[in-house]
Parts: structure tokens; C-alpha cells; sequence
């Protein structure tokens, strides 16, 4: 059976598990497997599908994260002649500016701060990664799934065990849920960067 919407995802490891008990927690189980996916502490996953880019109008200094957001890769203001990038500072570190003026840094919170009021109403476009739409009976597939189907799959299994205090199998399933998410965020940086460059030497090698 092909893992490619969410009615074969929780009928496999219904099956996988060996036991129909399972039936009723299957769904938190996924939930907690989209979850885990996005903030575990060991490499969260990225996938070109939640990658995003909006624009917004900034006439004050707070303005509201986007929908699912996780992390900003780039903010700049939209200019007549060119764009002006906005600089990230960690929270701690921003400086705020009492006088107004063009914001040259930004940073985030539950919001995104600048480190000034606008001195007009500018266009910010930002660049971000967000969740994707989480998996139910009505959207019952997304770009995670089909291209890394094992993402999901040993994720739930993990939850499953993990809910049944089946310590020894929850751990085993947890490293090839981290395994394969480790594998589907090369997947996605190769096809982001290309290939590493070959190096071409003249003359004779050492």
C-alpha cells in the first residue's frame, strides 16, 4: 500500500503495530508526529513546499508573524529604486530607536519588532519557512508526504508507543523518524544548492 494520503498513513501503521487498539490515537498520533517534525531538538525539517513569501504594509514598529511561520530567511523594504535589506538582531539585542525613520533591523518574538517607528508606511516582503497545512480526513495530503512518506510513518509510530509507554520501541522509532528527516533536509538542501563544486587541478598531483 503506497503512504500517499492520510487514510493509507493510518491504515500502515495500524498494521505496522500489529494491534487495531491503536485505532483511536492514530490521529494524535500524527499530530504529535507534525509536531515533532517542525521542533524536535535535533534538525527540524525543511521542505521547499514551506517555503513562503508575503508582503505587508509596516506603519508602525510591531507587525503580525504569517500564518504557521517558523523562520525568517529574509525581510527587506520595498524601495522605487532598490530594495533595502532589514538586518535580524536576537531579541535581546536590538537597539530601539526613539527617533522615527527607515528600519534597519528587525527582530522576532510573537511579532515581529523593528528597531524603530517608519518614518512613513513603507512595504515589507519577507521570506519565511512555514508549517504546512496539518494532515485530517479533509486535507489528506501534503508535499512532506509524498515526497518523504517515512517522515510520517516512523514519526506516528513513535507516538503510538510513546501514548502505550513502550519506551524501548518509542525510542527505536524515534531514531528513524530523526534519521529520516535528516535525510529528507539533505534532500532538500542539494536541491536548493546544486551539487558542491569539483575542484580542477593543472600539472601534476603530490
Amino acid at each position: 500500500m503506497a503512504i500517499d494520503n492520510y487514510g493509507n498513513l493510518k491504515a500502515t501503521i495500524i498494521r505496522l503495530d500489529g494491534s487495531n487498539s491503536i485505532s483511536d490515537i492514530v490521529d494524535d498520533a500524527i499530530d504529535l508526529a507534525e509536531s515533532e517534525m517542525y521542533a524536535n531538538s535535533d534538525e527540524p525539517i525543511k521542505h521547499r513546499s514551506m517555503e513562503n513569501r508575503a508582503t505587508a504594509a509596516l506603519s508602525g514598529r510591531f507587525l503580525a508573524l504569517p500564518a504557521g511561520f517558523l523562520e525568517m530567511r529574509a525581510l527587506h523594504i520595498v524601495l522605487s529604486g532598490s530594495n533595502q535589506d532589514v538586518r535580524y538582531a536576537t531579541p535581546e539585542s536590538i537597539s530601539v530607536v526613539l527617533n522615527s525613520g527607515r528600519p534597519a533591523y528587525f527582530t522576532v518574538t510573537s511579532q515581529i519588532e523593528f528597531d524603530r517607528v517608519p518614518d512613513s508606511s513603507y512595504t515589507i516582503e519577507m521570506s519565511y519557512l512555514a508549517k504546512l497545512t496539518a494532515l485530517d480526513d479533509t486535507n489528506t495530503t501534503n508535499d512532506i508526504l509524498t515526497d518523504n512518506p517515512s517522515v510520517y510513518l516512523y514519526g506516528s509510530l513513535w507516538a503510538v508507543n510513546l501514548f502505550n509507554a513502550e519506551e524501548e520501541k518509542a525510542q527505536y522509532y524515534y531514531g528513524l523518524f530523526i534519521n529520516a528527516v535528516k535525510g529528507a533536509n539533505k534532500r532538500f538542501k542539494k536541491g536548493r544548492f546544486g551539487p558542491a563544486p569539483t575542484m580542477k587541478y593543472e600539472g601534476s598531483t603530490p
